[in-house]
């Protein structure tokens, strides 16, 4: 597997927006997935507020202004309007210059992989930070009743800042793309997210553990802190752990609580469950696609949640 290294840019701040509302799974659902709960939104709130007041939050906890800020990069499935842009919209909310890049990114469960490879990349270039979000409004897209959604699906958003450090140590990653079997998660214009659970759970169970333990062929398990997984449910994020040699003590889940933000969960859970150190992450889902990174998330990051 392809890997691609950055260097001089460093994680200043992370922070995760999440809706106050806790939507509690029945026994059965709880027992099956490990999803106890749900963060859902309030019916109209979409993804742009969330990830609005996460990215003023961070701007805060680091003493950041909007002038700082050189780049945009907006990760999400479910933007409320075709157009103008997420990324935009977020410019004119927060006031940032008007000659910043700004920019979608539309991959679901396996985005901020990406969506970071391209603010590290932009950060560096410009000498400047660069604004990550992302977040995604799925409760907008469920079917009412589907067991194989609703249990596990939630909302939220995620600002992170980005920015130039010639001193910091080089992150590494690595990406894969299956079209193929993209009919296992799936949104069809004007429909609901659509999900073949066994399906998802074969390509985890054999795609992504193979890709991870070449990218981890390399840069061994015990040379990181923690494993920060997407968190499709507990039980998943379990079995993958296992399968490429990370304890439980060393693996960071946040589903029990939350529920599936997709691409959002990785970044959620690390501001969630206040997650420091060298880290190995794995993003994977919606495509079918898989980004796996290794990143130093430093003990001065600002790390915070709030809700909405």
């Amino acid at each position: 597997m392809k890997t691609l290294q950055i260097a001089g840019v460093r994680l200043e701040g992370l922070c995760a927006s999440l809706p106050a509302h806790a939507v509690p799974n029945d026994e059965k659902a709880a027992r099956a997935t490990g999803v106890r709960e749900r963060r859902l939104a309030a019916p109209g709130t979409t993804v742009v507020d969330l990830c609005a007041s996460a990215a003023r939050r961070v701007l805060a906890d680091i003493g950041a202004s909007a002038d700082d800020v050189g780049a945009v990069v907006f990760v999400t499935f479910t933007q409320h309007d075709r157009m103008p842009a997420s990324a935009v919209q977020i410019q004119a909310r927060l006031g940032l210059p008007t000659d910043v890049v700004a920019f979608d990114v539309s991959l679901a469960c396996s985005g901020w992989g990406y969506g970071l490879y391209l603010a590290a990349l932009l950060a560096r270039e410009t000498g400047r930070r660069t604004l990550l979000l992302d977040g995604d409004v799925q409760s907008a897209f469920l079917a009412a009743g589907d067991a194989s959604t609703s249990p596990l699906l939630a909302d939220g958003g995620t600002a992170a800042l980005i920015a130039p450090d010639a001193s910091a140590a080089p992150w590494t990653f690595a990406f894969a793309a299956d079209g193929a079997k993209g009919a296992a998660l799936r949104l069809s214009r004007g429909g609901t997210i659509e999900m073949d659970g066994f399906a998802v759970f074969r390509f985890v169970a054999t795609d992504v553990v193979r890709y991870a333990n070449d990218f981890l062929s390399a840069r061994p398990p015990s040379s990181f802190d923690w494993f920060v997984p997407h968190q499709p449910n507990a039980y998943m994020v379990r079995q993958l752990a296992k399968g490429i040699g990370f304890d439980a003590g060393r693996t960071a889940i946040s589903c029990d609580s939350l529920g599936n933000l997709s691409s959002a969960s990785v970044p959620a859970t690390i501001a969630w469950r206040d997650v420091r150190g060298h880290v190995f992450f794995a993003a994977f889902g919606g495509g079918l696609s898989v980004s796996l990174g290794a990143i130093d998330v430093p003990d001065d990051c600002a790390l915070s949640t709030v809700e909405w």
